[in-house]
């Protein structure tokens, strides 16, 4: 740790932007793909999805976890910051296969556990 940020501060920081960052993944991916079934390409297209609510929650969640992850890595090294992130891969798989009704393969999930699993080891090191 490069400040003396609490460790579990920093953590619960990081996984509200985890939060932020998953659901605003999910909420800009519907929003695009309802402009994209009316509007399949190019300004037109840009000019249907600003129009969508999902697209600008999105952006802005999106934006809120890159406020969240900039601060983190003020109090925090990155390689501490980075590998907890990736949780947003689990949370974005949960949300794929649940809000957007996508099929997640198993080979998806295993790959998806292994990070978990390193985010897990990083968490607990030193």
């Amino acid at each position: 740790m490069t400040h003396a940020v609490p460790r579990s501060q920093v953590i619960a920081l990081l996984l509200v932007s985890v939060l932020c960052v998953s659901l605003g993944e999910a909420l800009l991916a519907a929003g695009m793909r309802a402009a994209g079934r009316t509007e399949p390409t190019g300004w037109r297209l840009a000019a249907v999805a600003a129009g969508d609510w999902r697209v600008w929650t999105g952006t802005a969640l999106m934006t809120a976890f890159y406020c969240m992850y900039a601060l983190a890595l003020s109090w925090a090294d990155l390689s501490f910051v980075l590998p907890i992130t990736a949780l947003s891969y689990l949370l974005g798989a949960i949300l794929a296969a649940t809000y957007l009704g996508e099929a997640v393969t198993v080979t998806r999930w295993v790959g998806t556990a292994l990070i978990v699993a390193g985010v897990v080891v990083v968490g607990k090191g030193g």
